[in-house]
């Protein structure tokens, strides 16, 4: 589950009909008064786009922290994806029957907040008996929480988290004599031997925005920084994305295509290495034969250093929620960050704890020894970073997407094509002040 294109839904123009519409969810706080006053458990409604096996792993926590206590009791509902989640939230907040809590990609918040939905976490976790210890919120990884981080408050804590990783091929390493690489420009030195028996020495998934986003970085050029400086046409920025144009062009490298992700041609050995998301690593251990002998490694560093932009979900709390039913979301995303929660979610799931202590879990440690694709994917925790949160970022990565594919299927000039890129998310941010 990598970054996807974001529909047109999550645009500001949008939400902004959400302004005045969702200062009031279906979260009835007079439900949960009669809910205290009788004293039921109150109840949490939690939406979600988990299906199938990672469905059934959630409900374990869940189930979990539900019989942990009884002061509340969280009731999951999946939307099946991320564009029926989005679609669900949207309309409800439209109909003013929202959910306590649901999960969201991070970098929606900055459009949830610009349209009112949002409810900040920050007294929930700095007061009361339940706050966030210093020890808790030092245990948290750094990159991991600043997904949730927006115009100086919290509005959301991690979850289902994936780092970017590089994936190989043990048996055409040995056939070719090559070791596995640590940086870009070692990784493109393979390319003519590679290329002379037909094989790629790379596929990316269907896009390569999240290694160019990541390589900027590297080199001091964030795309977008905190203060909203946009360095899309910086000369740091370019020379990364030639860097990629270049392997693609000598045939070395090429984007999924019609396969959508690279792990189909890697798993038919068609390319020597593969780049993308720690999610993979599940579907890959299923689809790849039982004769492919892989591995995964940091993605190869740039200008020194080994970067890994974070994507995935965090969970988040609308307004309209009770001060019983805050109270009741911020235990169960507490509940969620434990050690031992956070490490068996990571087992389950596929993704990486979202703490340091899950990482060196008894938990997670035991199942990095039966299943060592995933080292990599932790060790890449401590080279992670968010990508920058703004109001408008959907219609900003709309547009990186369009870059890229333009770049691949219609040869565009990736200079012209990222000083265009400047202009049309500079305007983006403008005009979602």
């Amino acid at each position: 589950m990598k970054k996807t294109k974001l529909l047109a839904l999550v645009s500001t123009l949008a939400l902004a009909t959400l302004l005045v519409l969702a200062g009031c969810s279906g979260n009835s706080s007079s439900s949960s008064s009669s809910s205290s006053k009788s004293s039921k458990p109150v109840t949490i409604t939690y939406w979600h786009r988990m299906t199938g096996s990672w469905d059934k792993a959630q409900q374990k926590l869940i189930d979990k922290f539900n019989k942990s206590q009884t002061k509340y009791k969280v009731v999951a509902t999946s939307q099946g994806s991320y564009d029926a989640l989005q679609q669900k939230i949207m309309a409800a907040a439209k109909s003013k029957t929202l959910p306590v809590m649901a999960q969201a990609p991070y970098t929606n918040i900055g459009d949830y907040v610009k349209s009112g939905l949002l409810q900040p976490l920050d007294s929930e976790i700095s007061s009361g008996a339940n706050k966030l210890t210093a020890a808790e919120k030092s245990d948290i990884n750094a990159s991991f929480w600043a997904t949730g981080t927006y115009q100086g408050k919290q509005y959301a804590t991690p979850y289902s988290l994936s780092t970017r990783v590089l994936f190989y091929n043990e048996d055409l390493l040995k056939k070719y004599n090559l070791k596995v690489p640590t940086t870009w420009e070692e990784l493109a030195s393979y390319g003519d031997t590679l290329k002379k028996d037909k094989l790629y020495t790379l596929i990316f998934d269907s896009s390569y925005d999240m290694e160019l986003e990541g390589m900027a970085y590297a080199a001091g050029s964030q795309f977008v920084t905190p203060k909203l400086k946009v360095n899309m046409d910086n000369p740091k920025t370019v020379t990364a994305e030639k860097t990629l144009m270049d392997m693609i062009g000598k045939g070395y490298a090429r984007t999924a295509g019609s396969d959508k992700y690279f792990s189909y041609p890697f798993a038919a050995s068609k390319t020597v290495f593969g780049v993308g998301s720690s999610a993979t690593i599940p579907a890959l251990l299923q689809q790849a034969p039982k004769t492919l002998h892989w591995n995964t490694a940091l993605v190869p560093a740039y200008n020194g250093k080994s970067t890994s932009a974070l994507a995935g979900n965090v969970n988040v709390v609308f307004k309209g929620a009770s001060k019983a039913q805050q109270d009741g979301a911020w235990a169960f995303m507490k509940f969620l960050m434990k050690t031992d929660n956070t490490a068996q979610w990571a087992v389950d799931s596929g993704y990486t704890p979202v703490t340091k202590s899950g990482v060196k879990s008894k938990i997670y440690q035991d199942y990095l020894k039966k299943v060592p694709q995933f080292k990599a994917a932790a060790e890449a925790n401590d080279h992670s970073f968010a990508s920058t949160i703004f109001a408008g970022y959907g219609e900003f990565r709309n547009n990186l997407l369009e870059f890229v594919d333009k770049t691949v299927t219609s040869k565009e000039d990736p200079t012209a094509g990222l000083k265009d890129l400047q202009t049309k998310t500079e305007k983006t941010i403008e005009s979602n002040k």
